[in-house]
């Protein structure tokens, strides 16, 4: 396994670090092509990798290991990976998001933490348990309008009006409140799919810079939701070729979308999408 990895490593760097693949069937987004991706192989350790964020500096991802309590900084283009940042002991961490002053990590029964100076030695962290058990949680992403995290279930208990849950985070009081604009509409998507049954189970979240709209990852059934104004709006079957385990979602400024996946049986990968607007 390490040979081939090492082999696979060469022909990236030969190949000017990116790789495209081609599925003709693919249906895609206004602005984007789902079947041609700029590949990023990631290194062993980050076999599990989860949540990413695109930093704001070209190429430049956080992200997380979600068997460890650690966050890494990778430049995509130059190859460098910084030493992993250790904000908490192992846990099941699953998604990333910031509001430009604190990191958010969210661990899968839904307790977020707050990570002030990260990289840093000075680096605070605080913890916001989730009220609720039986529920479990893959997706933050934060609201620039409501200036508040966002979590939304993978599993949950139960549903709100046939509605997956999600919950905003007010981090002056520790309360999660449910906020119906995030909650994808499992009957909606259905019938968008042509299909009686489809187990949405959001992996990762983010929100769309140029258009606001909300883009969900169902890594389950290989999903890729839209919505807008708290309404699902369309939803695209991800090819299984190029998205083998898709968990992490993230947007640069210009609308580039990238999503990463999980080694499973392969390499680990971030994909880069490159937006292109009518």
């Amino acid at each position: 396994m390490k040979y081939i990895r090492f082999c696979v490593w060469i022909l990236i760097l030969i190949s000017c670090q990116s790789k495209s693949t081609k599925d003709e069937t693919v249906e895609s987004p206004p602005g984007y092509d789902l079947a041609s991706a700029e590949k990023f192989l990631m290194p062993e350790e980050l076999d599990e990798i989860s949540g990413i964020i695109y930093t704001g500096d070209p190429g430049h991802i956080y992200t997380l290991n979600d068997e460890e309590g650690k966050i890494y900084s990778i430049d995509l283009y130059k190859k460098s990976k910084m030493m992993p940042f250790k904000f908490t002991k192992k846990g099941d961490f699953e998604d990333l998001c910031s509001d430009g002053s604190y990191l958010y990590a969210l661990k899968s029964n839904g307790k977020v933490f707050r990570i002030s100076y990260a990289f840093t030695d000075s680096f605070l962290v605080k913890e916001f348990d989730f009220p609720e058990k039986g529920n479990e949680f893959e997706a933050i992403l934060y609201d620039p309008l409501i200036k508040k995290p966002v979590i939304i279930c993978k599993i949950c208990s139960t549903y709100i009006n046939g509605k997956i849950q999600a919950f905003a985070l007010d981090t002056s009081n520790a309360q999660f409140t449910y906020v119906p604009a995030f909650a994808p509409d499992t009957l909606t998507i259905m019938n968008l799919m042509g299909k009686q049954k489809i187990d949405v189970r959001p992996s990762a979240a983010a929100i769309h810079p140029k258009t606001g709209e909300l883009y969900i990852v169902s890594s389950q059934d290989k999903l890729l939701v839209i919505m807008k104004d708290g309404k699902v709006t369309a939803s695209y079957k991800l090819s299984k070729k190029i998205f083998r385990q898709p968990e992490g979602l993230a947007f640069a400024p210009n609308g580039d979308m990238y999503i990463s996946n999980e080694a499973a049986e392969s390499i680990a990968n971030i994909l880069a999408f490159r937006y292109h607007p009518k």
